[in-house]
């Protein structure tokens, strides 16, 4: 895979973040019975939704810069389990879990600033790493 490790940065970071996006998307429709269901909870939240994919392309990119190999995948992606992780409500009452299945819907929003605040606290972390190693930044 030569292509990958002579890639800029920035062109992971844009792949990762359109990645992100789509995983949403998917995940939407296919949890939520539709694409409109899945278009309509993106025009409800989407000014929580883009910096979550934008914070996620900039630890790819920062990771990237660091020359890290598996960069912070793990904590983006259970941020991204932690946003969509409500959708999972809307199948929980026919296994009999409606007490979780009220909590995850009622949260929603929380989960989704969960989601940001963890990703925030990812690129701080890949910041200041990055500013210890006294690498200038590639595009």
């Amino acid at each position: 895979m030569a292509w990958a490790k002579s890639s800029p940065p920035a062109g992971w970071a844009g792949v990762a973040a359109l990645g992100m996006l789509a995983f949403y998307f998917a995940t939407l429709t296919f949890l939520g019975g539709g694409w409109e269901f899945a278009w309509g909870q993106f025009s409800q939240y989407w000014w929580l939704v883009l910096p979550i994919v934008g914070t996620f392309g900039g630890q790819v990119y920062l990771a990237k810069n660091l020359k890290m190999a598996a960069g912070t995948g793990g904590v983006s992606g259970a941020a991204m389990i932690a946003c969509c992780a409500h959708h999972v409500a809307e199948f929980l009452p026919f296994l009999g879990l409606f007490t979780a299945a009220s909590f995850l819907i009622r949260y929603q929003i929380q989960f989704m600033f969960l989601a940001l605040g963890v990703n925030v606290w990812g690129l701080i972390y890949l910041w200041l790493k990055h500013e210890n190693h006294n690498k200038p930044f590639t595009l």
